[in-house]
């Protein structure tokens, strides 16, 4: 089972994450499941900022389809996807190193960029932690609820609400 957190507000910026991760923690951290917990999303800087200040101890993954737009932009060409996607997928240090070094082949820089991202284990299955028995590095549940909502994601909250 996967828990998931949604909120609304304003917009994405500091004050809004820092009180949605504050929350988030404390609710989570009320139950029984034990206090190792993964955040998965993109590499927004108030996000990390708010786990940083309010959560460090959290397992931090950045989302792989955000990553890979951002490489596929940088590294066009369906070769360059496909390795991005088999050094996401490896669960091997072996497997890892192997298509690591076609990347290198293919192109050094986009080496480079993957080096870039910080820890290996925000976004390549082989160094996550096997105490969170989790294996997804991606947010495709939580991109499909936003697709969900569509249009509806910018109508006021209220709207059409009358008072009694």
């Amino acid at each position: 089972m996967f828990p998931v957190a949604w909120a609304i507000v304003s917009s994405e910026d500091d004050e809004c994450w820092s009180f949605f991760i504050h929350h988030l923690k404390s609710v989570l951290q009320q139950g029984d499941r034990g206090i190792k917990w993964c955040l998965i999303s993109d590499r927004h800087k108030p996000i990390e900022k708010a786990c940083k200040d309010l959560w460090p101890e959290v397992d931090r993954r950045y989302c792989c389809k955000h990553l890979s737009v951002n490489f596929k932009q940088t590294f066009p060409g369906p070769k360059m996807w496909q390795l991005f996607w088999l050094a996401a997928y490896a669960t091997s240090p072996f497997v890892f190193q192997k298509v690591m070094n076609q990347i290198d082949k293919a192109k050094p820089s986009a080496r480079v960029w993957l080096a870039n991202l910080g820890e290996q284990s925000r976004w390549t299955k082989h160094k996550f932690d096997t105490l969170i028995k989790c294996d997804v590095n991606n947010a495709n549940f939580v991109e499909s609820f936003n697709a969900t909502l569509g249009t509806n994601r910018v109508r006021p909250l209220l709207e059409g609400i009358t008072p009694f």
